[in-house]
């Protein structure tokens, strides 16, 4: 699914669609099934630039991770980045409860996005933030934490959207969208890079951290 809205995103955007007549992104992204250790770090940056150095050096060429998180402001960003563990021992119910005892059920979802341009290569890092609210679970409304997330000025969850109106305001679609800038401005570069050319260091290429509230 991931995989899919990145896709839809990327194709969306005019920095990486494809001159073809199908208009698709020229990134060709494909899934590499690894588990990679995660370092125990609240920073969510330094998660993901670690995962996407261990990530390039596997896949032996660029690679993009994600790292997502879910900050609940009543409990001053927890569970943040650990929101993958909370989620899969307490369940969408459970983490509503978390909040039952505060009037404050305000949240902010966090995509960080890592790309590393090469096995060794310092990773360059977007992130997207998307506030919202969080709402008591309704059955068959989905899986996950995103049953339970309202972005704001919505009245229905991310999983109730369909793939192409999250994909409008996800926090995901914010950082993926930053990445396709940053691809279609590095492109000359990164395509010489790919084919061979030697590269001395990160000449060339922009490696300055993005975020949506910039």
């Amino acid at each position: 699914m991931k995989q899919r809205e990145i896709n839809m995103i990327l194709s969306n955007n005019e920095a990486t669609r494809s001159k073809s007549d199908e208009g698709e992104s020229f990134v060709n992204l494909r899934i590499l099934d690894v588990d990679l250790p995660e370092i125990q770090e609240i920073n969510t940056e330094a998660v993901a630039k670690n995962k996407a150095i261990q990530g390039a050096q596997l896949a032996g060429g660029a690679c993009v991770v994600e790292d997502t998180s879910l900050e609940f402001n009543a409990l001053g960003g927890m569970p943040g980045p650990f929101i993958k563990w909370f989620q899969d021992k307490l369940g969408s119910d459970g983490l509503y409860k978390i909040l039952i005892g505060y009037e404050d059920k305000s949240a902010v979802a966090v995509c960080t996005l890592a790309f590393c341009p090469a096995p060794h290569a310092d990773p360059v890092v977007f992130t997207g933030k998307c506030e919202g609210t969080m709402v008591e679970p309704v059955e068959g409304r989905g899986f996950g934490w995103d049953t339970i997330f309202v972005p704001n000025g919505e009245a229905e969850p991310f999983s109730s959207m369909t793939t192409e109106r999250k994909c409008e305001l996800s926090h995901r679609s914010l950082a993926v969208n930053q990445w396709a800038d940053w691809l279609g401005g590095n492109i000359d570069e990164l395509y010489e890079r790919q084919y061979g050319r030697p590269a001395i260091g990160h000449k060339g290429l922009d490696f300055k951290a993005q975020s949506s509230e910039e």
